[in-house]
Formats: C-alpha cells, sequence, structure tokens
C-alpha cells in the first residue's frame, strides 16, 4: 500500500482540544473511581483487534509501541502527540497508525494497569492523551471504522440506567412523524448499545439522561461512542439540563436539546454544521 503523507488540515485541532477538556473537567468533577471507569472505557474501546488483511510487516514493533507509551506517561503534554503526527507525516498508513500505534499503546496501557506497573494518575493522563489524539484524527480514520455500515440520520438512545422513556418515546414518534427515519434504543445496558449502535453509521445521536446521578454513565457512553462512531454529532436531552448547565463541555457533547418544542429544528440545526 502505497504511503501518503498526512495534509495537516485534516488534523481536527477543535475536536483534538475538546477532548483534552472534557478530561479535565472529569478529573475535576467526577470521584476517582468515576475516572477509573472512564479511562477503563478509553482504553478497552481502543485495544482493537488486528484484521486479517493488515500485514504484520506494516505495524509497528514493541520497541515503537513502549516509545509510545513512555511519551503517553511523560509529563511533556506533547510528545505522543508529535510521536503520532510524525509517523503520519512519513506516509506510515493510516490502519498502521489506528491498529497498529493507537491499539498497540492501549492494549500495553492496559497490560501496565493491570499488573500495578503505572499509577492511576499516570494511567488516566495517558488514556486522556491517546482520547484526543483520535479525535483529533478522526477525519483520517472514520472512513475505515464506519466502512460497509448503514447509514442513518438519527438514534435517539436512552442512558443505561435511566428508567423515565416517555419523554424519549415521545420525541421518537414526533420525529417519524416528520418523516424522520430514527432508531430508537431504550432499556439496553451500557456494552449491548454500543454493540447494537456499531452496526449502523448515524449523522447524530440524541442521548437522553434525566437524574443528576447520570452523569457518569452518560459521559462514558459518550467517550464509547465517539471512538466507535467518530463522524457523529453528540446531543444531549432531557432533565440532567437542568441539574448542569455547563453540561456540553462536562461530557463532550456538540449540542442539548432543552424541549421537545425546539427539538426538530434544533437536530436540523446541529446536522447542518460541519462535521
Amino acid at each position: 500500500m502505497a504511503r501518503v503523507p498526512m495534509d495537516e488540515g485534516a488534523f481536527d485541532r477543535s475536536e483534538y482540544d475538546r477532548a483534552d477538556q472534557q478530561f479535565r473537567l472529569a478529573k475535576q468533577k467526577l470521584p476517582r473511581e468515576a475516572v477509573n471507569d472512564l479511562a477503563r472505557e478509553v482504553v478497552r474501546r481502543l485495544r482493537f483487534r488486528m484484521p486479517r488483511t493488515m500485514r504484520k510487516e506494516d505495524l509497528p514493533g514493541v520497541a515503537e509501541i513502549d516509545l509510545l507509551c513512555s511519551a503517553l506517561l511523560s509529563p511533556n503534554e506533547d510528545a505522543a502527540d508529535q510521536l503520532i503526527m510524525a509517523a503520519r507525516r512519513d506516509g506510515v498508513d493510516v490502519d498502521a497508525i489506528y491498529l497498529g500505534y493507537v491499539a498497540g499503546a492501549a492494549r500495553r496501557l492496559g497490560e501496565m494497569w493491570d499488573a500495578d506497573e503505572v499509577s492511576f494518575i499516570d494511567v488516566t493522563l495517558g488514556c486522556a492523551k491517546l482520547y484526543r489524539i483520535i479525535r483529533g484524527l478522526r477525519h483520517i480514520v472514520a472512513p475505515g471504522i464506519v466502512f460497509g455500515r448503514d447509514e442513518k440520520p438519527a438514534l435517539f438512545a436512552l442512558v443505561p440506567g435511566e428508567t423515565h422513556t416517555l419523554g424519549i418515546e415521545m420525541a421518537t414518534d414526533l420525529f417519524r412523524r416528520e418523516g424522520w427515519d430514527v432508531d430508537m434504543m431504550v432499556g439496553l445496558d451500557h456494552e449491548v448499545l454500543v454493540d447494537q449502535a456499531e452496526h449502523r453509521s448515524y449523522q447524530a445521536i440524541v442521548l437522553v439522561a434525566n437524574s443528576d446521578g447520570m452523569m457518569q454513565p452518560l459521559i462514558r457512553l459518550i467517550l464509547a461512542l465517539r471512538i466507535t462512531q467518530p463522524l457523529a454529532h453528540i446531543v444531549v436531552a432531557g432533565n440532567i439540563l437542568d441539574h448542569h448547565p455547563d453540561i456540553i463541555h462536562m461530557v463532550g457533547a456538540d449540542a442539548v436539546i432543552k424541549d421537545i418544542q425546539t427539538a426538530i429544528t434544533k437536530l436540523r440545526s446541529v446536522m447542518d454544521e460541519p462535521l
């Protein structure tokens, strides 16, 4: 496969910065165990299995993965970014970046974590760096992630653990009566919801949460969906907005829907925004 250098304009700096801000806010406002769960989610979602079509000689070796992990765990904020960007500038294939460097580093971080070779603080820092790199590269890696999926405008999903279904059912019915082809997922646990969502590529994903206690599962779900649905617009709705006026920054969402009366207009405007 030809080695094509990366166009620097393809790196999404705004999304990179937003991902960085999201993790910083989570570490400030959530309890340690919750942050631990978020970091675990990132590591697990990024530990891709190597496809059979990927040649071993195209992937980074153990020494390169260890070097990247050292950069991720170092106090130098930009060390890991520089390694990944240098590989892309040198023409390393995007599949090798994603399935080799990123997945390899995620697997290695997970192993080090399980063996207590790294501290909680260090590993959460490393996971945050890895996540923001992936968000910055989202336009580059997205085609390989969503290849072969059905395309659909929107998914309405109830955050796992949430029990109030009336609002999401009313919203789904409203959108369908307006001609929207909308999927609705309620009553599913985290793993099943993310797995079901992976069968399709959505333009927008609306996540509904009502109680204040849903903040942690909401953030965890958004982290997973950002990795598996890299180009989807993610919107938050429900009564949880009343408890957290700064929720967009906290959870890393693109927008919020505050009421059902303006829902259709709002989602249309969100979907019209450039990815």
